[in-house]
């Protein structure tokens, strides 16, 4: 038993459709269960009408309704013949469009953004989608059956947080879809959106469909989990900087959640965490190339022959923030006060170093940074500079050699790429730094050429 996740890029029209259940019919053998995005580019559809809706935006939101619809209709026209399965799901389609008029008619009648409403509309993007596949599946001769999904993703709210609940998961996902597996059913469900306990509709947030796949994997207890994107897997280094990056076969939980927290764009960082827990592997695969291996994301491997850097990941767009305290020391109370008040505006923490009298931080660059920074001119002088950019250098035998840090200072001088904040510790598989957000490409290009392209 397998969980194989399709992302909305790999799904974003007919042909490829098409291409994902000839995926699935070759692993039939290993009786899988698909989690499906919405195709390519509605949820942004789906988030805009609900602005435009609330914005009293009506023509817009009409215009953005019939582009949804028909993006879905052209699809199904495209996969299906005109016979009795073609026109039950176009009406079954239009009564999901039906509802979407009426949410967003609610959203416009009550003038400001309702959260229950929000995830009320952007779940419709992965029913549609579902549907569709539902069908063209059981066209193509697979025994598949649709299973909404807010029936097992169980959240709860917790300080304004949707959060799964791990054991109603796993109760309702053996309970509602062991036995139809017993029964070689091929279950088609969706990622990304989820139920309370009560039926309120919620979603795990934007690229919450990995997430959706590890949790139900490890309430299932399945042999491998899959992630299929448009990608050949994890690379050394974003290809747009470096073209001939190469993906890697193998790696550890623990350096793909570096790489997935510190901006590599194939994995979202929370999404693998339930699988690391059951030590589920977790494979990255292309859609488009489905004869190459991927990446395979183990929670242990030989790592004798393996490089001391494994890939390197930079995410953008990063404020550093420096406080100088007027006071005599900067206590844990005063930083327990900070990092709750960043909590209150959803800001991540990316790196931080202390001193007596300084702290410094990075945040992704927002525009609550004036709230923000109000609340910490209460303790002292804020220096803030943007347009800074995090690099973080990856790799499980960077462990043992502490001296690479020294070696990477170097080189980066040697260039003249300026370093503002440095983070490793002497047992992290990476090391963290801060520069100028123009000094990207130089770096990245310096660093894959020395440590990756050098070793091979």
């Amino acid at each position: 038993m397998i969980v194989m996740k399709f992302g909305g890029t790999s799904v974003k029209n007919a042909i490829g459709i098409r291409r994902v259940i000839g995926i699935i019919k070759n692993n039939l053998h290993k009786n899988p269960i698909i989690v499906f995005s919405a195709l390519a580019g509605i949820t942004n559809l789906l988030e805009e009408s609900v602005q435009s809706a609330i914005n009293q935006q009506s023509v817009l939101v009409a215009e953005l309704i019939s582009q949804i619809r028909e993006r879905h209709l052209t699809i199904i026209q495209e996969l299906l013949d005109d016979d009795e399965s073609y026109h039950a799901l176009q009406t079954a389609l239009t009564l999901e469009i039906k509802k979407l008029e009426s949410l967003l008619t609610a959203t416009t009648t009550i003038r400001v953004e309702s959260n229950d409403l929000n995830h009320a509309v952007l779940s419709i993007g992965e029913i549609l989608s579902s549907l569709i596949l539902n069908t063209a599946m059981q066209k193509a001769g697979i025994d598949a059956i649709y299973v909404d999904a807010r029936d097992i993703m169980i959240t709860t709210n917790k300080n304004n947080h949707i959060i799964p609940v791990p054991d109603l998961i796993r109760k309702e996902a053996r309970g509602r879809l062991l036995p139809l597996i017993r029964e070689n059913k091929t279950i088609v469900s969706q990622g990304f959106i989820a139920a309370t306990s009560d039926g309120v509709p919620t979603t795990l947030g934007r690229n919450g469909s990995d997430f959706s796949a590890s949790l139900l994997g490890a309430a299932l207890d399945v042999e491998e989990i899959q992630i299929w994107t448009d990608v050949d897997g994890i690379l050394t280094a974003d290809p747009t900087i470096i073209p001939s990056a190469k993906h890697l076969d193998v790696m550890t939980f623990d350096e793909a959640s570096e790489l997935a927290y510190f901006g590599a764009r194939v994995l979202y960082p929370a999404a693998i965490q339930p699988a690391v827990e059951k030590g589920i592997p977790v494979r990255v695969l292309n859609s488009n190339h489905p004869e190459l291996p991927g990446t395979l994301i183990l929670k242990n491997f030989d790592r004798t022959q393996q490089k001391i850097v494994k890939s390197i990941a930079y995410k953008e767009n990063i404020t550093l923030l420096t406080i100088k305290s007027s006071q005599l020391l900067i206590s844990t109370k005063i930083l327990g006060e900070l990092f709750q008040h960043l909590a209150e505006h959803n800001m991540r923490v990316y790196a931080f170093s202390k001193s007596a009298i300084k702290l410094s931080l990075t945040l992704e660059h927002t525009i609550q940074l004036d709230h923000i920074l109000k609340q910490f001119r209460q303790i002292g002088k804020v220096k803030v500079e943007q347009h800074k950019a995090i690099v973080s250098i990856v790799g499980e035998k960077m462990k043992r050699n502490p001296e690479i840090t020294a070696q990477i200072l170097a080189l980066l001088r040697q260039a003249h790429i300026r370093t503002d904040l440095i983070s490793q510790f002497a047992s992290q598989l990476s090391f963290m730094f801060i520069i100028d957000q123009v000094d990207i490409e130089k770096t990245i290009k310096l660093l894959h050429s020395k440590y990756i392209e050098e070793e091979d």
